[in-house]
């Protein structure tokens, strides 16, 4: 689950459709598990045992061998590399590996901008692997220009960078009717004190230091206490789980915000049908893309996101056209804009429609697999 994993998904698909064979190498879902293959939309999928995780990267020390047996099998044209990833760097050691093409799409930096400690200790022993893998990388696809410009990793590699956006299907495989009958109480919009609220937010993601869950649950405490009349739904598990479920009952909010957990794709969409406004209010540009707003733009929903300097949320998003943005780690701004919206809703409905126009042009992944095909051709000319 996530919104990569979602993105890869989606791409592997699609890349079928125009005419690929399409295998994928991933970790286990589950700790301790053991190998396993399974078929998804005529696509293998290898997943490989993992032990945990360390420094939230999967710890797997059978995938070199795995990788290595499954690079002989399968005979690819390219290896596509999804980064940052601790057992890509297995492609280093095998020469089976280092003979093809490799394409690296880089999501994110490792360092964000006040990293974990854990990752700021390990980070200068990863990055002398991460360098090597760059160094022998073909082609490199950074998601925007914008996360690409303030990437120190990547500026050695200028000139094998190509900017394509993530994406997803257009179709979210939801008829209406499931959409509208079929929502357990657990996905319907929090009702405070018998009533319902004027604007229901939705955050996903998983519940880590950088998405901002602790700063919108703040501004709410702060509008609850102006009579704003608005609800909060949280969907996601994570480290924080434990202090933000504490942060709602000491700012007495167990009636305004919910937290959800982690809900099947089918759910999330019809969560997404059922709110409001789709709230990303990250602090730091380790969120360098943000799949969640393209799946709620593709339900014509606007979303809130924050002005990380380097993240593509806020060119993902458009401020007052498809959505809002607002300052980052800024209670305050959380707290102003939303009584803005509180007091507007009608804008809601036009931000949504243009937001749904603006997935269709720029992140249907149909669009987004043809750049990376034209990619593996050009690699091989």
């Amino acid at each position: 689950m996530g919104g990569i994993e979602n993105f890869m998904a989606d791409l592997m698909h699609q890349q079928v459709i125009n005419g690929h064979k399409i295998s994928a190498i991933v970790h286990h879902p589950e700790r301790e598990s053991s190998f396993s293959t399974e078929y998804l939309n005529d696509s293998t999928v290898y997943r490989i045992p993992c032990l945990g995780q360390l420094a939230y990267a999967p710890i797997s020390p059978s995938f070199g061998y795995y990788l290595n047996n499954i690079i002989k099998q399968e005979q690819p044209d390219v290896l596509h590399i999804h980064m940052p990833n601790l057992s890509a760097f297995w492609c280093l050691f095998l020469p089976i590996a280092r003979k093809t093409p490799w394409v690296i799409h880089w999501h994110a930096d490792v360092l964000g901008a006040v990293p974990d400690l854990k990752i700021k200790l390990l980070y200068p022993f990863y990055q002398l692997f991460e360098k090597a893998l760059l160094k022998k990388a073909k082609t490199i696809i950074a998601t925007s220009s914008v996360y690409f410009a303030s990437s120190i990793p990547l500026q050695n590699f200028k000139n094998k960078v190509e900017v394509i956006p993530l994406g997803l299907k257009r179709d979210i495989g939801l008829t209406p009717k499931l959409q509208k009958n079929q929502q357990s109480d657990r996905l319907n919009p929090t009702i405070l004190d018998g009533l319902k609220p004027d604007l229901h937010l939705l955050m996903v993601g998983r519940l880590t230091y950088y998405k901002g869950h602790v700063l919108i649950i703040a501004a709410i405490a702060k509008l609850k206490l102006q009579g704003v009349n608005l609800s909060l739904s949280i969907v996601g598990g994570g480290e924080l789980s434990a202090e933000i479920s504490e942060q709602i009952k000491l700012l007495g909010l167990s009636r305004h915000v919910q937290l959800l957990g982690k809900l099947s794709n089918e759910d999330l969409a019809k969560k997404l049908s059922a709110t409001d406004l789709l709230c990303l209010p990250s602090i730091e540009r380790t969120e360098a893309f943000g799949v969640v707003l393209l799946e709620a733009m593709r339900s014509a929903k606007p979303c809130l996101v924050t002005d990380v300097l380097g993240s593509g949320m806020s060119w993902v998003v458009q401020h007052n056209k498809t959505g809002f943005v607002v300052k980052h780690n800024d209670v305050d701004s959380l707290v102003d804009k939303l009584k803005y919206i509180s007091v507007n809703l009608e804008l809601l409905k036009t931000y949504g429609q243009n937001g749904q126009e603006r997935f269709e042009k720029y992140f249907s992944i149909k669009a987004v697999s043809h750049k990376i095909s034209k990619l593996y051709e050009n690699m091989h000319q």
